[in-house]
């Protein structure tokens, strides 16, 4: 991360482990796993702030009251949430960028205004979309809910019963059939002639 912008936006754990600064906002449009575990990574010597939609301007005063406690420029770090892929790798979400550029807008109006091109692409997003943002991060929401519920449905549904249906209609029953129908009865046949040619024989 660069030392020279006030202001940074970076994404997921990597960004937080990455985040050299004073205050870590964490930017998530609604609170899940993921921002649960950037909240066990945060580092204890920074102000860490969880910033939503609803109290992206609450946040950036706070962040200001932090710089003037300290009586020196303070440096802001914000850390979009996102979600996660099903093997795990970050997956950046339109709603946390949202609520990461809300962030750097307020901070901008109190005058927090160096940030890096990363923050002007997320608060050029978040004032060109302020009016549908609420719609567009329950679209996206609604979206991975369906993806989540496909996932699980897939995940009952194929494996274990067609291996179970293979294993009760093939080969157990092919075995028995055969047991049943051809072996014994050759046996007696066989054995039956065996001992009349005994019987001549004698």
């Amino acid at each position: 991360m660069s030392a020279d912008y006030q202001v940074t936006l970076e994404w997921g754990a990597a960004g937080l482990r990455a985040a050299a600064a004073d205050v870590i906002v964490l930017a998530a449009a609604d609170p899940g796993p993921e921002r649960a575990a950037l909240l066990t990574l945060a580092p204890r010597s920074a102000l860490l702030l969880e910033a939503t939609l609803e109290n992206a301007a609450l946040v950036a005063r706070a962040a200001l009251d932090e710089q003037e406690r300290r009586g020196d420029r303070a440096s802001v770090a914000i850390i979009a949430v996102g979600r996660r892929w099903p093997d795990g790798s970050l997956r950046p979400t339109a709603a946390d960028l949202l609520v990461a550029g809300r962030v750097v807008d307020e901070l901008a109006a109190l005058g927090i205004d160096f940030h890096s091109p990363a923050c002007a692409a997320a608060c050029a997003a978040a004032i060109a979309l302020r009016g549908a943002s609420r719609s567009l991060i329950a679209a996206e929401a609604a979206a991975a809910a369906t993806r989540a519920a496909d996932v699980r449905s897939a995940s009952d549904t194929t494996p274990a019963g067609d291996a179970r249906a293979a294993s009760d209609a093939t080969p157990a029953g092919d075995a028995r059939a055969a047991a049943d129908a051809t072996p014994a009865g050759d046996a007696g046949t066989a054995s039956d002639t065996t001992h009349e040619h005994a019987g001549a024989s004698r």
